[in-house]
């Protein structure tokens, strides 16, 4: 028992994943109890967010982006639709692309998360018990490395008939982010058929959307906005001024 003990713990990079390891066991555990991250406000909710991302990642910027505006309207437009529909899987991130190969939104992120950090923690356990690493100190952490290539190789393979499974019975990943009726920020200025960018909050995190004026009246640069409605082709939305108090 205690050779087993310490083949957990040793080397480093034993170490690292037996720690990952013990958090998804705690995670699972709260989960099996019906306790979940949010009860216990690790103000962690990356798994929705991860999965939303995917389900937007077309009409969706993120802050690193610079603002962009775009002309056209957005489902009658050629141009605009050669630029967004047809090849818009080749304006994907590296990131993103290695979440769609992995099943992030086909199955639940948690589960190809634990499957993945599992694979990952066996792959050290065999590689430091059947070579030298335990004698590199600190080094060994490159080990996970190649381990972390193999086990996401491996944990696209496990989860692909979970995948098929579980698009049968309908799932289409985390629950979609509703956007309608959410107010925000322009940060560029729209006119016309004119595409610019609005920010929103969404659960404390700003989300950058693609948007067209509703009326097609001039919305200036920090106005505040609403959305009310989205393209056909779900690529953008409508959004018209909003309405405060103050105004007259």
């Amino acid at each position: 028992m205690t050779e087993l003990l310490h083949s957990f713990f040793y080397p480093l990079s034993n170490a690292i994943m037996s720690g990952f390891m013990i958090v998804i066991l705690i995670y699972w555990l709260f989960s099996f109890l019906g306790i979940g991250l949010g009860e216990l406000d690790f103000g962690t909710d990356f798994g929705t967010d991860i999965d939303s991302d995917i389900d937007v990642d077309t009409h969706v910027e993120t802050d690193t982006q610079p603002d962009t505006n775009y002309h056209g309207k957005a489902s009658s437009y050629p141009e605009l639709d050669d630029n967004h529909v047809t090849h818009e899987n080749e304006g994907d991130g590296l990131f993103i692309r290695f979440l769609k190969f992995m099943n992030v939104g086909k199955v639940p992120f948690m589960l190809i998360l634990s499957t993945l950090k599992f694979f990952t923690w066996v792959g050290s356990l065999i590689t430091t018990q059947f070579t030298p690493i335990g004698n590199w100190g600190w080094k060994s952490v490159f080990i996970l490395i190649p381990c972390f290539i193999v086990g996401a190789v491996l944990t696209k393979y496990a989860t692909n008939p979970l995948a098929r499974f579980l698009s049968k019975t309908g799932y289409q990943g985390e629950e979609r982010t509703e956007f309608l009726g959410r107010s925000g920020r322009m940060i560029s200025t729209i006119s016309k058929d004119k595409i610019g960018s609005a920010e929103f909050i969404i659960e404390k995190n700003p989300i950058r959307l693609n948007v067209i004026s509703q009326s097609g009246e001039e919305i200036k640069y920090g106005e505040s906005v609403m959305i009310t409605d989205e393209t056909q082709d779900k690529k953008f939305y409508y959004v018209t001024k909003e309405v405060t108090i103050d105004q007259n």
